[in-house]
């Protein structure tokens, strides 16, 4: 079976700062000559590329029949709209058209309620917010993930790795239990449509998690997916993004 790449970038993910030079064109193109199954778009709360990616998936539908294109969003989910806190990334992929209305709901309401927090305009999604739309339209229309290092589940992963490492039971108790609550939140909303994601990169903090994901995986029994993040197409393209 073909991997799905379920998290992805385009230049609509630069409406708040530079991010990624995939254009939404270049990068399904990409993903049908590595012959993947598909690809979800996940731009940084920016749903403005679906009306793009939605008009070239019909184009090519004829000569790919079987390339699925998904819509999807990397949120920003935090408890409060308080500045000069952390706001964590997390990814939402409609699985019908209920769920991309729930996306657009989403972030219709982030955008409303955005705010400047140290020179940068935030847009989060508050976790009631997410519950709230869930209660409202219903289970089994999103698929979510745990995003990458920037996600509340990857920070806890390293913070708890650094407390072992100090030998410091009182931290690493801290984010064992945030990872509980997390994890546990996630399945009560999600069931099992929520995923853990891990990244093919070669920074110490990736590997890391990457290597913890598996213990978490079988501890709350929920399953993994590799993902890229795509925010370029090629190794030559990787000076330029830089």
């Amino acid at each position: 079976m073909n991997r799905f790449e379920s998290h992805s970038h385009t230049d609509f993910s630069n409406i708040r700062l530079l991010d990624s030079i995939n254009f939404p064109e270049k990068l399904i193109d990409k993903a049908i000559e590595l012959n993947l199954a598909g690809i979800a778009i996940t731009d940084h709360e920016s749903l403005g590329g679906h009306v793009v990616i939605d008009k070239y998936r019909h184009q090519i539908a004829e000569e790919h029949p079987d390339f699925k294109v998904a819509l999807g969003n990397e949120i920003y989910l935090t408890d409060t709209r308080e500045t000069n806190q952390k706001y964590y990334h997390f990814i939402l992929i409609a699985k019908n058209a209920t769920g991309h209305k729930m996306l657009r709901e989403l972030s219709s309401t982030a955008w409303i309620n955005s705010y400047y927090d140290r020179g940068m305009e935030r847009v989060p999604t508050l976790k009631s917010e997410l519950v709230a739309i869930i209660k409202k339209y219903g289970k089994g229309n999103l698929i979510a993930s745990s995003a990458c290092l920037g996600s509340e589940l990857d920070y806890c992963i390293l913070k708890m790795a650094e407390a072992e490492h100090l030998n410091n039971d009182e931290g690493k108790r801290k984010y064992y239990n945030q990872i509980l609550d997390f994890v546990s939140w996630c399945k009560d909303i999600f069931g099992e449509d929520y995923y853990f994601e891990v990244q093919p990169a070669r920074s110490r903090e990736q590997m890391l998690v990457n290597i913890k994901m598996k213990a978490l995986s079988e501890y709350f029994n929920v399953k993994i997916i590799v993902t890229t993040d795509a925010h370029y197409l090629t190794k030559d393209d990787q000076k330029y993004h830089n």
